[in-house]
C-alpha cells in the first residue's frame, strides 16, 4: 500500500517475480563459451562452418560449474574432438555427432550430447571473432522457450484469487537480469496470458519491471 502523491489516494499494490531460470543462470556462459571455443577453432579447417553444441540436460545447468581452468579444458576437448573428425567431414553441408558414440572426448561429452555442423551459404557475409574463426553457438534446442512460458504464466495465476478479490496494481518484476532482446517478447506475451486469464478483473493496472543486464532497468505497462 502506498499514497499517490498527486491524488493523496491510498493505491494498493501487489508484486509477483518472473524468475527465468534458464536465462539468467546459462545464457551469459554460454556466450563467454562462445567466443572462447570461436578463438580456439582458428584455422583448423572449420571457419565456412557454424557449429552447434547442445547441453545434455535442459533441467540442469553445466557451464554455469565451469571454472576458469574447466573452460579451457572442455575448449581444448572440442578442438581435439573436431580436429580428428576433419577428414569424415569432407565436404559435407551438414552432420550431426552424437557425442555419445565418441566418450573418449571427455570432457566434451560429459558437458554436450550433441554437435552440429552446417557449412555457411555465404561466409563472408557474416560476422565473426575474425577471418579464421567459425561461428560457434552453444545452446540447448527446445527448452528455453517452454520454461520461460511456463514462469510467466505462472507469474500472473498465482496472484489470481477469483470473483470479488481486487487490488489497484500488479507489478511484476524479473529476478536477476534480462538481454535486451528477451525484453519486448517478454512483454507481448504477458500482455497475451494477461488477456487469456482476464487478470484485469482483479487488478486495475498490471506493469513488468525488467531488469537489464546492462544493470539498467525499465517499466513496461502490461495492461
Amino acid at each position: 500500500m502506498f499514497k499517490d502523491r498527486r491524488t493523496s489516494i491510498e493505491v494498493r499494490v501487489e508484486c509477483t517475480r518472473f524468475a527465468p531460470d534458464w536465462m539468467t543462470v546459462e545464457k551469459a556462459n554460454m556466450q563467454i563459451l562462445e567466443r572462447r571455443f570461436a578463438y580456439d577453432l582458428r584455422d583448423i579447417g572449420y571457419e565456412h562452418y557454424e557449429i552447434f553444441l547442445q547441453t545434455r540436460s535442459p533441467f540442469e545447468h553445466p557451464l554455469q560449474k565451469l571454472n576458469r581452468s574447466g573452460a579451457e579444458d572442455l575448449a581444448r576437448s572440442v578442438k581435439r574432438f573436431l580436429a580428428d573428425q576433419k577428414p569424415h567431414v569432407g565436404a559435407q553441408s551438414f552432420i550431426k555427432f552424437n557425442l555419445d558414440d565418441f566418450p573418449r572426448y571427455v570432457p566434451l561429452t560429459k558437458t554436450f550430447r550433441f554437435l552440429l555442423l552446417t557449412k555457411l551459404e555465404n561466409p563472408e557475409a557474416v560476422s565473426r571473432l575474425d577471418d579464421g574463426s567459425p561461428i560457434v553457438r552453444v545452446g540447448v534446442i527446445g527448452f528455453e522457450l517452454s520454461e520461460i512460458e511456463g514462469r510467466l504464466e505462472k507469474a500472473i495465476a498465482s496472484k489470481l484469487r477469483g470473483p470479488g478479490y481486487t487490488a489497484d496494481v500488479l507489478l511484476i518484476y524479473s529476478e536477476g537480469p534480462l538481454f535486451l532482446f528477451d525484453v519486448p517478447k517478454t512483454v507481448i506475451r504477458l500482455k497475451e496470458i494477461a488477456e487469456a486469464r482476464q487478470a484485469q478483473q482483479s487488478f486495475r493496472e498490471i506493469w513488468f519491471l525488467a531488469h537489464h543486464w546492462t544493470a539498467d532497468q525499465k517499466l513496461y505497462r502490461v495492461a
